[in-house]
Order: structure tokens, then C-alpha cells, then sequence
């Protein structure tokens, strides 16, 4: 019985475990490694900061969809990867394999007092800290809020700015439905001069469009000297106070990674090329922020993309076992695409190489809405896939 070994429970992960046992006919143990048992929705994740989704909202049980599906559920703590021998030992036992997908998504940087922070793309509680941080200071009736992010200087792919700015603009509209935004400042920040600009001219022009009419001040092109209880200190010595800052670092490797004998670029991602393939490594994949690829400067590290790379993979690995070369690409469903949630209405961004659009209204919202019970229906096997 052949061995395929999925390491990591996200989005890229658990869509790869599907994939395969939808292309592979035969005997293979098909075996998923996650140290949370449950899938959890980051892109929804947004709400459970202002209260309106539960952290049971967001999480899909991974036994379950082990049980659905048909593939292996292992709940361990993966410690070190050998490609040279065929396997991956975790905290509990060592695992051989014949073909292995990375998919164990990446760390953060650690700029000085990032303690003082919390990141809506942390962990599962750390949402829930901002969501406990930010009702203690709606029920307290006024303060200062700064929401931020920064980047990665080996690696410009290696940041994650959208879900900050829908966390920033899901604060102000539910301040504006409580009747007390007027006793709140509110800051965007970072230190990029364009933060945002992957988003293209459009993008742009609708996060500038929302600051102004939004009353939300901006601090850009600043470094970041350190985070304190009090606020941001800025390289220039200035000092952004705040009651509450929610940063997310630029991101780094898996630190897992470190404890393997892969290929890892200078900022620890797992090289790849269009089948999803590490470099080097014919029975080896990674997919979604365990790695890198080149590509277009807007690229950008998202859900979605882990899941066309997850599909590619488990076509790849067909054919393989038919003694084909592994020939599918990804490159083809390359592009950015996201919904930008502002509380009650949105801005639908979409970009790939021969166009850009941006537009914004109520129906985005609810597009978003709706994306959030078809992605939860639709990996409980209660709806096709329907992209």
C-alpha cells in the first residue's frame, strides 16, 4: 500500500486529502498530520473579532472530514522532515512515506515587542483575544485602536494586509452601530509607502476613498522601531499611542522546515515550480504558504491559491502513479482575489495579468457571506464545488 503524507490541517491541506481520494483509485493510505483537530476559516475569521461569529462558527472538525471523506486523520505535532529517508517524525511517532505535501503554513517575524500585540492571522485564540480586547474597550466607551502590518524584506510575497484592513474597517462600522465612533481614534499603519498596492490602482484608490470618509488615520513609509503596552514607537522616535494594536508581522518559514533537509529560500519558503513540486524533489510537494514560487509582483499568499495548488498536486501525484510525468500547472487559475469586508457593505477585488477590478458594494458583503457557508457545506459534502 503506497503512503501519501499530508502535512498540515488548513485550507491547502485538507483540500489536497480531499483531492487525492477523488483521483487516486487503488490502494493508498492517504494520511493527514494536523496539531489542531479542526479546520479552522480563517477568511471569515474577520467577524469573530467584533463578536459576531464563535470560534465553533469558524471550526470544521477534521475527524470528521477524515470519516467523510475517506482519508486518514492524524492529530500530532510534526518535529522534522528526512526527504533523504521518507519520513516525518512528530511528538508521538515516525512516518514513512512515497509521496509527501508540505502544507504546514508559515511563521512571523518577531520585530521587538510584537508581545504587545495580537494578529487576526495568529491562532484561533489569539482572534479571540482581539475580539475580548476590543468589546472590554466598546463597553469602556472610548479609546485608540491601531491596526497594522508589515512585510518581509527577503521575500516581498511574505505579508498579509487584507484581513488587517477588513478587521480595521469591521471595527469602525461596528462603532458607527453602537453610536459611539465619534469617541474612538482609529490608525491604520506600516511602514511600506504603499501598503496595499498588490491590490492594484483600483484597490488603492478605494482604501484611500474609505480612510478619508471613514476618519481613519493613516502612518505610512514609517519603520517600526518597537511595539509597547502604550502604542507603536516608530523609527523617527514618534510615538502612536494606543489602547489596543492589532499588528500582523511579515511572514517567514515554517520553523519546521529548519529541522528537515529541504530547499528553503533565504526567508525559509519551500521552493516550487508550477506543479507545486519542491525543487529537486520528484515525490515532494508544497503548496500554499509553505512556499514559494515565481511569479507576477502581486502574487499573493491566500486561501484560494492553496486550494488550486492543493488540486494540482493531487493531479500531479495521478499521474505519477500512472507513470506519466507530472505536468499540471496552477498557472492558469493564477490571481489575486478577495473580498475586502467593510461590516456592511465590501470591496470585490480581482486581478491576474490582463486585468484589474475593484468594485465595492452591499452585494460584496453578502457574496463573502455566502462564500463563508459554501466553503463549510461544501467540505461537509453537503454542496458541489462550485469553483
Amino acid at each position: 500500500m503506497k503512503k501519501i503524507l499530508i502535512l498540515g490541517g488548513g485550507m491547502g491541506g485538507v483540500e489536497a486529502a480531499i483531492a487525492l481520494t477523488q483521483k487516486l483509485k487503488g490502494d493508498y493510505q492517504i494520511n493527514l498530520i494536523s496539531n489542531r483537530d479542526f479546520l479552522y476559516i480563517y477568511p471569515a475569521s474577520i467577524w469573530l473579532t467584533v463578536g459576531k461569529r464563535t470560534l465553533e462558527d469558524l471550526s470544521v472538525p477534521l475527524p470528521q472530514l477524515a470519516e467523510l471523506h475517506g482519508f486518514n486523520f492524524l492529530h500530532e505535532d510534526v518535529q522534522e522532515i528526512s526527504t533523504k529517508e521518507h519520513k516525518v517524525i512528530t511528538t508521538t511517532q515516525e512516518h514513512t512515506y512515497d509521496y509527501l505535501i508540505a502544507a504546514l503554513g508559515s511563521s512571523k517575524l518577531k520585530p521587538k515587542g510584537v508581545e504587545h500585540t495580537l494578529s487576526i492571522c495568529g491562532t484561533p485564540a489569539d482572534g479571540m483575544q482581539i475580539q475580548e480586547r476590543f468589546l472590554s474597550l466598546v463597553e469602556q466607551g472610548h479609546g485608540a485602536i491601531a491596526c497594522g502590518f508589515s512585510g518581509n524584506p527577503q521575500d516581498a510575497t511574505a505579508v498579509r494586509g487584507g484581513p488587517v484592513f477588513e478587521v480595521l474597517f469591521n471595527f469602525d462600522t461596528y462603532l458607527r452601530e453602537k453610536g459611539i465612533r465619534d469617541r474612538f481614534e482609529l490608525t491604520f499603519f506600516s511602514p511600506s509607502d504603499a501598503p496595499g498596492n498588490r491590490l492594484g490602482e483600483g484597490g488603492l484608490a478605494q482604501l484611500q476613498k474609505l480612510f478619508q470618509e471613514r476618519d481613519i488615520q493613516t502612518v505610512t513609509g514609517k519603520k517600526i522601531k518597537e511595539f509597547t503596552d502604550s502604542g507603536v514607537i516608530f523609527a523617527d522616535d514618534s510615538h502612536l499611542k494606543t489602547d489596543f494594536t492589532v499588528f500582523t508581522p511579515g511572514l517567514a518559514g515554517n520553523p519546521i522546515f529548519k529541522q528537515s533537509d529541504l530547499p528553503l529560500t533565504d526567508a525559509g519558503f519551500i521552493p516550487v515550480g508550477e506543479t507545486s513540486q519542491i525543487t529537486g524533489l520528484e515525490h515532494c510537494y508544497a503548496i500554499g504558504d509553505s512556499s514559494f514560487f515565481e511569479g507576477p509582483t502581486w502574487r499573493a499568499r491566500q486561501g484560494h491559491l492553496a486550494e488550486v495548488m492543493a488540486r494540482t498536486t493531487a493531479a500531479n501525484i495521478a499521474q505519477q502513479e500512472r507513470g506519466e510525468t507530472a505536468s499540471a500547472s496552477f498557472r492558469d487559475e493564477l490571481n489575486l482575489l478577495c473580498i475586502m469586508d467593510l461590516g456592511h457593505d465590501g470591496v470585490f477585488v480581482y486581478r491576474d495579468e490582463n486585468r484589474e477590478i475593484a468594485p465595492r458594494g452591499a452585494w460584496a458583503h453578502w457574496a463573502k457571506l455566502a462564500w463563508e457557508q459554501y466553503y463549510k457545506l461544501n467540505k461537509l459534502g453537503k454542496m458541489p464545488r462550485l469553483i
